[in-house]
């Protein structure tokens, strides 16, 4: 929350917020600055973009495609500016510096910034949802890092705490994780539930060899796409045709950064299991730390990419409640690609919940298997090739959904994290009888759906879904209520007597989530 000085409540005790035992060392702490290379590194970093689009620029101008560079190409002017720039950026960040400081209190971290609009933020301990280590390059050159507190709420409520040493950043981490765990968070039912810290240290339990990475780089789009532009971006600059070279050259910069950033973002890949979290390490020029609270894990998908199959390559991303990841980040993957040991080693280390003996009969069967239903012939006019592997399969705590036929994949989705479901039915489906029932996840890249059912199938799917969902959440609001097992509906197809839900074309939201849990409140 952003609050005025004279605005804000008592320190350490925030309106609303509930004192929470503190063991001793857990007092409301002083004020406290970053590290003086702040103001340095903060003037780096705008070094890098100003040079960056000095560089875009003149490429550009090489290119053709930005006539109206304005430095006319005079890299002296650039220069330059450049400098300019940079020393202004690093006297301001040096004011600035001097007006940020930080400090734990007993149920809130608090962060002061701004030189001429003083800002005050506090973030409750029991609305942290993450605590993320970021050590960009430049920071590792000083052995320093950025300490990123994720909060329930949206982006906006996040805070990030740059530069500290890397010691006191790791122990920093370790202290709001500990303290995040001790705080009471409200469940569904009102009551307080007090969380245990994750378990340290963890185990390694999974690590990506450089050879992968860069062997799982080169089978992509991207690479097919250099091994098109590249020869005829040559070629052009030989022979003079330079009217290809605007339209070839883009396309190959934009693809060869790409490629680059995966590479820096795999590299030195670590997962890292604790008892109540996932720790995941990675990155070359950037190096991160994210850990992974389990019980926030809403939702897994397992895919293969076709050209992983021989391999036997796998990948595992996750929507994770109350954590909404940079656009373009490939930072929802527990492990971008990993062996099928590797990948059966974390859904085991994530739980029962997860390490389902049927995810492994998804992966696997190429067609109608024991534990999955599969959708009617009429789904092979809209999924020709891959309508036999398509299918679902209920279990007593989740539901599987599974598709592809050259990639594969599998999706998760445990019936207490489920916020509602969506019956879908477009034009074609209609006139072939066909529905598909979606549930409907938290924030993130995995995004369930059962395709192609019989409108029968869907409905029957639809409403036993949906009661399974709310006496999981009961149960998993109140551990001592005890809940009658729900039966798996009939792998059978059901009848077309069978009695139809109303829905309009974009489908029927049957139990809209709560305010606390669309903000990853209450999972």
């Amino acid at each position: 929350m952003d609050q005025q000085p004279g605005d804000q409540p008592a320190v350490g005790q925030p309106t609303g917020a509930q004192p929470v035992d503190q063991q001793p060392g857990d007092q409301q702490r002083e004020w406290q600055r970053f590290h003086p290379l702040t103001p340095l590194l903060r003037g780096g970093v705008v070094a890098l973009g100003v040079l960056g689009y000095v560089i875009s620029g003149q490429l550009n101008r090489i290119f053709g495609a930005d006539p109206d560079d304005p430095t006319q190409g005079h890299w002296g002017i650039a220069a330059v500016v450049l400098a300019v720039v940079v020393l202004g950026v690093i006297g301001f960040s040096a004011i600035a510096w001097r007006a940020a400081s930080y400090r734990l209190g007993t149920t809130t971290v608090e962060l002061r910034t701004g030189v001429f609009a003083k800002q005050h933020r506090q973030v409750r301990y029991d609305r942290i949802q993450a605590v993320d280590i970021s050590r960009p390059l430049l920071a590792q050159l000083f052995g320093l890092s950025s300490v990123r507190v994720e909060a329930a709420g949206g982006s906006d409520s996040n805070i990030e705490l740059a530069y500290l040493p890397k010691g006191e950043a790791d122990a920093l981490r370790a202290d709001l994780t500990r303290r995040a765990g001790q705080a009471p968070s409200p469940t569904e039912n009102g009551t307080q539930d007090t969380e245990e810290a994750p378990a340290t240290p963890e185990r390694l339990i999974a690590a990506i060899p450089a050879g992968r990475v860069w062997l799982a780089t080169a089978m992509s789009f991207n690479s097919a796409v250099l091994i098109v532009t590249i020869p005829l971006l040559l070629g052009a600059l030989v022979t003079g045709n330079l009217g290809l070279v605007p339209v070839v050259g883009p396309i190959a910069l934009g693809s060869a950064g790409a490629q680059f950033g995966r590479l820096s973002s795999w590299m030195n890949f670590r997962v890292e299991a604790g008892s109540q979290a996932i720790r995941v390490r990675h990155g070359l020029t950037e190096q991160r730390t994210s850990t992974i609270p389990l019980h926030r894990i809403q939702a897994v998908e397992i895919s293969q990419p076709a050209l992983w199959r021989a391999l036997e390559w796998w990948r595992i991303r996750v929507n994770v409640a109350g954590v909404h990841g940079e656009p373009g980040k490939q930072e929802d993957a527990l492990i971008p690609v990993g062996t099928r040991e590797e990948v059966l080693t974390i859904l085991a280390a994530m739980g029962p919940r997860w390490s389902l003996p049927e995810v492994v009969e998804g992966l696997d069967a190429p067609g109608p298997s024991p534990s999955f239903v599969g959708v009617p012939p009429a789904a092979r006019w809209l999924d020709p090739l891959s309508w036999k592997r398509i299918g679902y399969a209920e279990t007593p705590t989740a539901l599987l959904s599974r598709g592809g036929w050259l990639g594969r994949n599998v999706t998760l989705v445990p019936y207490a994290r489920m916020q509602s479901l969506v019956l879908e039915q477009g034009p074609i489906e209609r006139r072939l009888g066909l529905a598909g029932v979606r549930p409907i996840s938290t924030h993130g890249s995995v995004r369930p759906a059962v395709r192609h059912l019989s409108l029968a199938s869907a409905n029957t799917l639809l409403v036993a879904t949906a009661d399974r969902a709310r006496a999981a959440r009961r149960a998993e609001a109140d551990p001592t209520l005890v809940v009658e097992p729900t039966e798996p509906t009939s792998p059978q197809t059901p009848t077309a007597e069978q009695p139809a839900l109303p829905f309009r074309d974009h489908g029927v939201d049957l139990s809209a989530p709560t305010s606390g849990q669309q903000d990853g409140e209450t999972a």
